[in-house]
């Protein structure tokens, strides 16, 4: 296995030396071998800074990373990065597939004489679903939303009508998700945290952290079946209420089936 010296260690990291010194002092990285008079680092080292740095930049303080890492002298800074990433892995998102762009349409089912590929392209580029790549290409950075987006079109609905859709569904998924972290961190992570966070008790916790994402759907898609049925509902209202009698024969609907409602 290769070995640098801490200066190289440092810069492949994209962090100070002395950082990289402070993190050693703190314990959230082994020294180095000793050759001779200067320390000697590893990949193991480099990857150790990764995990560290992949947990700040998800919000842990470097507190309780220290915590995570030494509070149990049999866990390993990747134990601990493996509770984070078990954590995370049933919200992340479908990875990014690239496509021609003149493909697009095709790529997500729809008709290309019947929807103008340009069209389309600008309006996902402008929902941040789609991004531009080179040589032409497209990177689909949200493939159920891209998917979602062309069902829309095939419905008749134009592509432009779909850029405040995304924001305003962003808005208020935003705010659900907001509900059910909330929820889990009052009813299980608290009181995680209030035992001193055992490794023992890390697998219950990736447990129910994989198991809230089926729960949270399943309330969420129930919840949207009901107020959905309750948005039909007033909109056939409001639509009766704007056919007249005589529009309504126009349209082949019978008076008494108007005075029926």
């Amino acid at each position: 296995m290769a070995d640098f010296p801490i200066e190289e260690l440092a810069r492949r990291a994209g962090m100070t030396v002395r950082t990289v010194r402070s993190y050693i002092t703190r314990g959230l990285l082994p020294p180095g071998e000793r050759a001779g008079r200067a320390a000697r680092y590893t990949d193991t080292h480099l990857d150790r800074l990764d995990l560290v740095n992949g947990l700040r930049r998800r919000g842990f303080s470097l507190g309780a990373i220290e915590v995570l890492v030494t509070q149990d002298p049999g866990r390993t800074a990747e134990e601990a990065l493996r509770l984070y990433r078990g954590m995370l892995a049933p919200w992340q998102p479908e990875e990014p597939v690239e496509v021609d762009g003149t493909e697009l349409p095709t790529h997500l089912g729809l008709d290309p004489d019947a929807v103008s590929a340009d069209e389309l392209v600008r309006h996902l580029c402008a929902t941040g679903v789609v991004e531009t790549a080179a040589h032409g290409r497209l990177r689909i950075l949200r493939p159920d939303l891209a998917r979602a987006a062309a069902e829309a079109v095939r419905l008749g609905i134009p592509p432009a009508a779909l850029v405040g859709l995304r924001r305003r569904l962003d808005d208020h998924t935003g705010a659900v998700a907001e509900m059910f972290v909330e929820l889990f961190a009052r009813q299980v992570w608290d009181h995680y945290v209030e035992a001193g966070l055992p490794a023992g008790d890390a697998p219950r916790i990736q447990q129910t952290v994989e198991q809230l994402q089926p729960v949270a759907t399943l309330a969420l898609l129930s919840s949207f079946r009901s107020r959905m049925q309750d948005a039909m509902d007033a909109f056939i209202t409001r639509i009766s209420d704007d056919i007249s009698p005589e529009a309504g024969r126009a349209m082949g609907i019978r008076t008494t089936d108007l005075d029926d409602r």
